[in-house]
């Protein structure tokens, strides 16, 4: 019986290697995960996906602290390691109708001028990769206001991942006033 020993040094070597070779990306490895990458998530029956790059966390909704004054989508003020932020309703913003709070829904956590913001979604699945070239245009006759801030979606196992545009979505000026009018 022969016995395999392995010595540190090679064994540091083929590790610098494998983690070499996976930063500058093998074609496999590539066509595996695609060329574009987002956050998966979904409000009601839509299933949504955002750049990795706009979203700087996902937290478990925290404690919310009401105000007074605003429109209904604004849940109120969470406490997000020392910095307040307000928590939006993204269901209830986009489609007037108010998600329901399950040990599901998430707090993606997002910049906007001025601060963060932390948008309340029914569900998040993680990262989702596709092909940039799969990518389908959505035609602008859905009168959904959710397809305002999409501008194309991934069709990958039955289901179609609109893209939403977070940075169209934070430059909106009636995201930007949530006062009751």
């Amino acid at each position: 019986m022969s016995k395999h020993i392995i010595k540190p040094f090679e064994l540091l070597l083929e590790y610098e290697k494998r983690s070499v070779s996976h930063a500058l990306g093998s074609s496999t490895d590539e066509g595996e995960l695609g060329d574009w990458s987002g956050i998966g998530f979904k409000i009601g029956d839509m299933y949504l996906v955002t750049q990795v790059d706009d979203i700087n966390e996902v937290v478990i909704l925290p404690e919310l602290v009401r105000i007074p004054g605003i429109d209904n989508w604004v849940l109120g003020l969470v406490n997000i390691r020392s910095n307040l932020i307000p928590a939006i309703d993204l269901r209830a913003y986009l489609t007037g109708e108010s998600s329901k709070l399950t040990k599901h829904t998430r707090m993606l956590v997002i910049n906007q001028p001025g601060g963060h913001a932390g948008l309340v979604v029914d569900e998040v699945f993680g990262q989702r990769h596709f092909k940039h070239s799969e990518g389908i245009d959505i035609e602008g006759d859905d009168a959904s206001r959710v397809y305002s801030y999409c501008d194309k979606f991934f069709s990958h196992d039955d289901v179609n991942w609109n893209v939403f545009v977070m940075d169209q979505l934070v430059q909106d000026t009636n995201f930007q006033n949530a006062s009751i009018k």
